[in-house]
């Protein structure tokens, strides 16, 4: 409690021995001893009190942490679970059979006739054309 080395007991001693003389130094001691052990007592009391006056308030404390910790918890895997299903791609087959040409006109534009499009109605036959001309034709414009 006080932290006294060896050599500052002994220096207190002799001193203590020069100021009271050698009838009361031990009576002196003895009343010493009986003080640091009644305030060490307190001191522990103190701390027993002071530990069971906080002891709830820090279970409180503790539940609404690990209540909080688990609900942020529970909030960031829902989060990471709606990520992954947003980033992971989907593939849908490709067919070409079931594949169905949209019934759009298609506009050409020249530059020179920007006001009147030339507007090219696709039929079934140029659809069919198309699909049934293989790739690698159109490797051979020269």
């Amino acid at each position: 409690m006080f932290n006294l080395t060896g050599s500052e007991i002994m220096f207190l001693l002799i001193i203590g021995l020069v100021v009271l003389g050698p009838e009361k130094l031990p009576d002196a001691i003895r009343r010493v001893g009986r003080l640091y052990a009644e305030l060490k007592r307190m001191s522990s009391g103190v701390q027993t009190d002071l530990r069971k006056v906080m002891d709830e308030p820090l279970k409180e404390m503790m539940n609404t942490t690990n209540s909080m910790k688990a609900l942020f918890t529970d909030t960031s895997n829902q989060f990471q679970s709606a990520a992954k299903e947003i980033a992971t791609p989907t593939f849908v087959p490709y067919n070409a059979n079931e594949v169905k040409s949209p019934d759009l006109p298609v506009v050409l534009y020249d530059g020179d006739d920007i006001d009147q499009p030339e507007v090219i109605e696709p039929t079934q036959n140029a659809v069919e054309n198309i699909e049934a001309q293989p790739l690698n034709a159109l490797d051979d414009v020269s």
